[in-house]
């Protein structure tokens, strides 16, 4: 695995993404939480950025975070091992560093459709195993807002893995199974959004957040529904992005509500 990024240029890749710079050690189970979670939507970019890059579509942006998102799913996995204790969940990170050392060979190298094959398999991968990773830390601490950390941030993780499938379907790595996972993705998170927006713990800036959400959905809904037959894959690219930079945005308010509640 490549050796750890340092502090300063993590400071600007997280700035390039629009996502918080990890601690150096996870401050409770809300961060960790966060943290975990934004591995979910790491895998599910880094893929998405792949696809976009190979068929040349913003291309430039593309590389670029693709790099930035790499460089963040290993600083996270080692904050990850440094300030977990649970040996069930060390076990778990443990599995997952062969896969980080498929990925960065691969995103490495120049661009090729094959790869494209296998880095939707390792983005299945990771996606699975860094859930299970979140699912655990929830357990641990089973209150409603660690729970809405583990929502919304699974939704920044829907945002990119939809994209992703769609990025797919541009580079002709379309099949029934990728049709049928984009479309379960879709479901997974309208329904997420509508718990989220009736959530009682939601703040005024909250539901605002959401509703923008709402709104950015709205106008690009149907490029995964096959509902049109034609989409501008550019479009895709920027709306799904900003879709996740608010959910990033609602995750962090989640976090700072559950910092607040613990401290009454």
């Amino acid at each position: 695995m490549r050796t750890k990024t340092n502090a300063l240029t993590l400071f600007w890749l997280a700035l390039l993404l629009c996502l918080p710079l990890p601690n150096a050690l996870a401050a409770d189970m809300a961060s960790l939480v966060n943290t975990a979670g934004m591995q979910r939507m790491l895998s599910q970019r880094i893929t998405k950025d792949y696809l976009f890059l190979g068929k040349q579509i913003r291309a430039g942006k593309a590389r670029r975070q693709m790099q930035g998102s790499v460089a963040l799913l290993l600083n996270n996995h080692d904050v990850l091992k440094q300030s977990v204790t649970d040996q069930r969940v060390r076990d778990m990170l443990g599995e997952i560093d062969p896969l980080l050392e498929k990925l960065v060979a691969i995103t490495d190298a120049p661009y090729a459709k094959h790869s494209g094959a296998t880095m939707l398999e390792l983005s299945e991968a990771l996606l699975e195993l860094n859930h299970a990773v979140v699912l655990e830390l929830e357990k641990q601490q089973a209150v409603k807002t660690v729970q809405a950390v583990n929502v919304a941030g699974r939704q920044r993780m829907l945002s990119q893995r939809i994209a992703m499938f769609y990025a797919a379907h541009q580079a002709g790595l379309k099949s029934d199974a990728t049709v049928s996972q984009m479309q379960g993705a879709v479901e997974e998170f309208e329904k997420a959004h509508a718990g989220l927006s009736v959530n009682p713990i939601n703040s005024e800036e909250i539901s605002r957040e959401l509703k923008g959400v709402e709104n950015l959905w709205k106008t690009i809904r149907s490029y995964f529904t096959g509902e049109v037959e034609n989409s501008y894959p550019v479009t895709a690219f920027v709306t799904t992005d900003d879709i996740m930079k608010r959910m990033n945005k609602i995750t962090l308010l989640y976090v700072k509500t559950h910092w607040a509640a613990n401290k009454q």
